[in-house]
């Protein structure tokens, strides 16, 4: 069977348009880390389906014909530029938040929260469009603060965690409010590259800019400059486990390294 997979795409120029007017602002990044980055990076879907077919979902790993590759909870951390919080991270069992927990996070009313909470697929939020509407709303009457509270939300829904019924879910907002988003983004793609691997086709709804940037990192300078002209097939079955990288990550005040490489069903680990 051919494999088939679709890139979820739902309002991308719009949340570009919106997230452009916060760029190079220090304040939203110190609030929320690098969202600006992953709402405007474009991805390769070439590379990306190609990574899919490397990936093992007995051990959760990108297994190649010599090493494996393995996502962590720092390495999703650095990227998006938030740490991972001590505390029990997203379970679906949390209490839906109340309607006065959204008004102080999100600037609302209380009616416009009672009015727009609907209900798709048996799961509620507020639809794509309305909280849209209120960033524009916010950011014409200068509002900056409300506009960027707002459009992390978005970002959150339609970006870390993209909703095909184009709606801004109660779960994406309960992780918004637990500023603790990157144990529930690891487990979410490991978990969209499990199904879709079985099913071998199908919409990936998962965090695709964040992987992308997560994958090129640990790329070797000439498999992205590629003077050869190869295919990204080509590129990434030419790696072998010498092409090791080092990356620096910076946890806590200091600095760790590790292999970026691992040897076949030895998942990378600290040095």
């Amino acid at each position: 069977m051919d494999v088939f997979y679709i890139f979820f795409k739902y309002l991308i120029q719009t949340i570009r348009e919106l997230a452009l007017r916060v760029s190079g602002d220090s304040s939203f990044t110190k609030k929320y880390g690098r969202l600006f980055n992953l709402a405007t990076s474009n991805f390769q879907e070439e590379m990306m389906c190609v990574l899919f077919q490397f990936f093992d979902p007995m051990h959760h790993c990108f297994t190649f014909p010599d090493y494996q590759l393995v996502s962590i909870l720092e390495d999703f951390s650095q990227f998006l530029g938030v740490l991972v919080l001590d505390q029990i991270p997203f379970a679906d069992l949390e209490e839906t938040p109340k309607p006065e927990v959204i008004v102080e996070a999100l600037h609302l009313k209380r009616s416009d929260i009672i009015t727009n909470w609907e209900t798709r697929s048996g799961v509620k939020g507020f639809l794509a469009k309305f909280l849209l509407e209120k960033a524009r709303l916010f950011w014409e009457n200068v509002d900056f603060q409300a506009f960027e509270d707002v459009l992390a939300l978005i970002i959150y829904d339609l970006v870390l965690f993209p909703n095909p019924d184009q709606l801004i879910d109660v779960n994406s907002i309960k992780v918004f409010l637990s500023r603790n988003p990157v144990p529930t983004l690891l487990g979410d793609i490991l978990h969209c590259f499990h199904t879709r691997t079985m099913k071998k086709r199908g919409t990936l709804l998962c965090c695709i800019p964040l992987l992308s940037r997560w994958f090129i990192a640990h790329l070797p300078r000439s498999t992205l400059k590629n003077e050869q002209g190869l295919t990204w097939s080509q590129r990434m079955m030419s790696l072998a486990h010498s092409d090791i990288s080092l990356v620096f990550l910076i946890l806590g005040g200091h600095y760790y390294h590790r292999p970026l490489w691992g040897i076949p069903y030895c998942p990378s680990a600290w040095h």
